[in-house]
């Protein structure tokens, strides 16, 4: 499950996974996974296609019930579109 406090570990590395992994996984301070932190940039990247592009409305929900299933609540989720607007 996605939280806030994951997306500012996500945050704090620019969605960077290789510092992430120097500095975090391998040393076992990690809260994100690796499934989660893939997830995470995955989520962004369709967000910001969406704002980018013209995409089906079957694309959209689609997203949507992706966001819904993986996110803990409705502040992780305001969060996680207010990292899509970040050009890193």
């Amino acid at each position: 499950m996605i939280t806030v406090e994951k997306l500012k570990e996500y945050k704090c590395y620019h969605g960077y996974y290789d510092g992430f992994y120097i500095q975090k996984v391998k040393n076992g301070t990690n809260i994100t996974t690796d499934e989660e932190w893939h997830l995470i940039g995955s989520l962004i990247q369709d967000i910001k296609l969406i704002r980018r592009t013209h995409v089906s409305e079957e694309f959209k929900n689609k997203l949507q019930i992706k966001i819904l299933k993986y996110c803990s609540d409705k502040d992780t989720i305001d969060y996680l579109y207010e990292l899509s607007e970040n050009e890193w």
